[in-house]
């Protein structure tokens, strides 16, 4: 998919608009369920890298922290992705919106990456992959949710520079 320039997000009246094409835009409709399906079933390793162990030295202490904020951490991750889904086509984000945004395509990249085996392979590794290799797609999606991230980021950092928070 060649990347149109454009700015995906930007900083207008105390608000970032989200701008998408619109296979950006379908590229999310298939990927967030997915994510949702993921987190909901609770059980792919892939969701450690969503819940990394709080108390590894502590089997009784992370049970305990695992009740208290599971249910809400999966509460919050489901409305994250509602929240993306609804403003795909295009829409006006406040701070909850932009944070909303921001969860859902983080959790994306980090259940690639686990995926990807990013710590193993190294970005170096994932930029050299021959154009045979399976994992072409995946890169490039990875690859293409931080570069997403990246400009989300920017567009409030520029309310934040405008003093519009």
């Amino acid at each position: 998919m060649p990347l149109n320039f454009q700015r995906r997000f930007r900083w207008k009246g105390g608000q970032v608009i989200v701008n998408l094409s619109d296979d950006e835009q379908q590229i999310l409709a298939n990927v967030l369920p997915q994510l949702r399906e993921l987190v909901m079933a609770e059980t792919d390793p892939v969701l450690r890298r969503l819940s990394p162990v709080a108390r590894p030295d502590d089997d009784e202490a992370e049970t305990g922290y695992r009740e208290m904020v599971d249910n809400d951490l999966l509460r919050s991750r489901l409305e994250a992705i509602e929240t993306v889904e609804a403003g795909i086509g295009g829409t006006a984000l406040d701070g909850e919106g932009v944070s909303a945004w921001m969860h859902s395509l983080n959790a994306l990249r980090l259940v690639l990456g686990e995926r990807l085996d990013v710590e193993i392979l190294g970005n170096d590794a994932l930029q050299n992959l021959s154009d045979d290799d399976d994992r072409v797609g995946v890169v490039a999606l990875y690859e293409w949710l931080g570069w997403l991230l990246e400009q989300l980021v920017v567009a409030a950092m520029n309310g934040l520079e405008e003093g519009d928070s």
